[in-house]
């Protein structure tokens, strides 16, 4: 039975199998030449297209007589021979470095890759940076160069923004991710660009948490620090109330004191005129005086009870660092004047890159013995320490204070 014999619905669907044999002959013949598959493949499949074609049009022509069985063999053949040619071609590309491998990868990368000559005309863009440009402009990357400009320029579309825009790199931010975009010149053979786009949704959130943190913990510390200037403030105020207590009681014991020499004739008189001197002058020093400077008021308060400070250094002048040296300023000025019986303090200011030291010490007499901190040296060295400082006292040669503290960078 001739081929033009039987029914023409059957004899165009048999051309159009037999049509289909030669297109998918000649798409394996395509590729086998393009990825240089196995030595001779282009050579065995360029005459096998030719033969396709030819038998192609022997089926179209009626006066060529083909028969129904030879088309159905060749058919049959044809499918045998390109199922075992595709089964060939994959094995390959499983075993071999393609050129078609290497698109594949690119394109199922996360991160978006775009390269393009200078004047715009893209190389090749994988599917990420193709759909992230469609998300941002609404359009694929027929110009990278104009889609530079665009994001640079902020003109992108919906809801979508640019949170940095720096010279080389741009962060983009999508309803769903966040998106660094960099370019950079490469000298591959011609001149070409490089875009890049990465996500990084993940890390760009870590840094809006670490920095809300660091926020949260610089307003604590400032909180801190405000506490600790009011406590430090509040404990001056109490040891000063405390020493005013001490010398309206001594005060006291001097009255009754006069009163009986006075009556009675019992005691000696110059202790007695000492003792109110001396408590005179103290009460005088405890004026206060309203927003005066902590340096001002001690010198001030020496300068009415006789007594001298003298300074070798800069003193400290941050809020925290004054109170600190001029309460221990007090102290020792106190101690010298009630018990040393010297008339000076000094004040030693040594400073480094690393540390930063008050000395302190007097011209009186050096201690008897170990000194016990009570009072007003163990109110100073709670102030002291509170405020990030150590407190050592020496009595070796005389009394000697120290208050260090480290500097922070």
């Amino acid at each position: 039975m001739l081929f033009y014999e039987i029914p023409v619905q059957y004899r165009t669907l048999l051309l159009a199998v037999v049509f289909l044999l030669l297109w998918l002959t000649m798409m394996l013949l395509a590729e086998a030449v393009y990825q240089r598959m196995y030595k001779g493949f282009g050579y065995f499949f360029l005459p096998l297209v030719v033969i396709n074609y030819i038998f192609f049009q022997l089926c179209l022509e009626e006066k060529y007589d083909m028969t129904f069985w030879a088309v159905m063999l060749y058919i049959v053949v044809m499918v045998v021979f390109d199922t075992l040619i595709i089964r060939l071609v994959i094995r390959y590309r499983h075993e071999h470095f393609t050129i078609i491998s290497v698109k594949q990868g690119l394109d199922a990368m996360e991160e978006g890759i775009c390269f393009y000559t200078e004047n715009g005309l893209p190389q090749f863009v994988n599917k990420t940076m193709n759909n992230m440009s469609i998300e941002l402009t609404g359009e694929t990357i027929n110009d990278a160069s104009a889609f530079w400009n665009r994001l640079k320029n902020k003109d992108i579309t919906g809801e979508n923004k640019i949170i940095y825009n720096l010279e080389d790199m741009i962060i983009a931010k999508t309803s769903d991710r966040i998106c660094a975009f960099s370019n950079r010149m490469m000298d591959v053979g011609g001149e070409l660009k490089e875009m890049v786009m990465v996500d990084i949704t993940s890390e760009y959130r870590t840094f809006e948490e670490l920095l809300a943190k660091t926020e949260t913990l610089e307003l604590q510390q400032e909180r801190l620090k405000e506490y600790n200037r009011n406590v430090t403030a509040a404990t001056i105020e109490k040891e000063l109330l405390n020493a005013k207590v001490h010398i309206h009681d001594e005060l006291g014991e001097i009255l009754l004191a006069a009163k009986r020499y006075i009556k009675t004739g019992d005691g000696d008189r110059g202790t007695v005129t000492n003792l109110w001197m001396r408590n005179l002058k103290l009460l005088g020093a405890e004026k206060k005086k309203e927003e005066r400077d902590e340096y001002e008021e001690i010198y001030r308060a020496a300068s009415d009870i006789g007594m001298k400070i003298e300074i070798d250094g800069k003193l400290p002048e941050d809020n925290v660092g004054k109170v600190v040296a001029a309460s221990a300023m007090h102290e020792c000025l106190t101690n010298t004047f009630r018990h040393a019986g010297g008339d000076t303090v000094y004040t030693k200011v040594v400073e480094d890159e690393d540390e930063l030291k008050l000395i302190f010490t007097n011209n009186g007499n050096p201690p008897e013995g170990p000194v016990e901190e009570r009072g007003g040296l163990k109110s100073l060295r709670k102030i002291a320490e509170d405020a990030g400082f150590t407190m050592d006292i020496e009595t070796g040669e005389g009394f000697k204070l120290t208050l260090a503290i480290k500097k922070t960078c």
